[in-house]
């Protein structure tokens, strides 16, 4: 089982939350060990071929491709030829979220960085490397160069980059539904219970109750959440609750069945499969590891 860490950034700090990496040198045979992080990452690989896991997926990048790293999301890369090298951005949501405005940007934003998606891989073929290859590019070398105003560059640069990865999300998830039978008050309506999950992911959630907060029947409230989500309920409750569960397993004087409890697992074992099946990691190793990196 590799070394999982959660990575505390310290050049990410409160002035300027960004920095970048370069990593040509492997390590235990990894470019980039298995850790997580509460800032956001794109990498991008500029030579050879990597493999790219995160938390449970696991795909090859080449020369060119870009990856998205969601918050929170365990990660790790493997070189696949002698001469891979991968650069990184990091930069905390704060910086992107701090000048959001408009209820609908909010909304669709929000979705986009809690759900665990497949938008992640962009290959020099998508309709999106061409914008993300020259911002990525841009924001690296103007934080090398820091010539004057250079934060100023990076951040407008970011922004590009995070637009235009929800412009994206938004379409392929969103806009047809909005033409079709789900209007957007329909879609905004799924806000309070987003709400009462992330109030209450400790407790029993259940679907008649999510239902009538959106004055929904239990049937048709699932189909409008699949639909805003691009999740079923139960898959978004677990995702949370692991989430949360992540936070608590750094606690080392709670068990792992206190933590299951605490996330509104009623029983271990299952806890145990949903968190392998998310994060790719038991709960045990996942907390061993952490201990380690606290006493290394």
């Amino acid at each position: 089982m590799p070394d999982l860490k959660q990575r505390i950034v310290p050049a990410v700090g409160k002035r300027f939350p960004f920095r970048t990496s370069d990593v040509s040198d492997v390590i235990d045979e990894y470019l980039v060990c298995p850790h997580w992080h509460d800032q956001l990452e794109i990498i991008q690989v500029m030579k050879g071929r990597v493999l790219v896991t995160l938390d449970n997926q696991t795909f090859t990048a080449a020369e060119n491709d870009i990856v998205y790293v969601n918050s929170g999301q365990i990660h790790s890369v493997k070189p696949l030829s002698d001469d891979a090298r991968i650069i990184g951005l990091i930069f905390d949501e704060f910086f992107v979220t701090s000048f959001l405005e408009g209820f609908e940007t909010k909304e669709i934003y929000n979705l986009f960085i809690k759900i665990r998606h497949r938008l992640c891989l962009f290959t020099p073929t998508h309709p999106l490397w061409e914008e993300l290859n020259g911002s990525i590019t841009t924001c690296y070398e103007e934080n090398r160069k820091r010539h004057v105003c250079y934060e100023m560059a990076i951040k407008s640069h970011l922004y590009r980059i995070m637009t235009a990865l929800v412009r994206y999300f938004d379409k392929q998830h969103y806009s047809s539904a909005r033409r079709g039978d789900l209007s957007f008050l329909a879609f905004a309506s799924i806000r309070p219970v987003l709400e009462y999950i992330e109030e209450h992911y400790a407790e029993s959630i259940y679907l008649e109750e999510l239902g009538r907060l959106v004055n929904k029947s239990p049937y048709h409230f699932s189909r409008l959440f699949k639909k805003s989500t691009g999740m079923t309920l139960p898959d978004y409750i677990n995702m949370t609750r692991i989430n949360m569960a992540k936070k608590w397993l750094m606690d080392n004087e709670l068990s792992i069945t206190e933590v299951a409890e605490k996330t509104g697992f009623c029983n271990p074992n299952y806890f145990g499969k949903v968190f392998k099946s998310i994060t790719g990691f038991s709960p045990m190793d996942f907390r061993n590891e952490m201990t380690k990196q606290v006493l290394s």
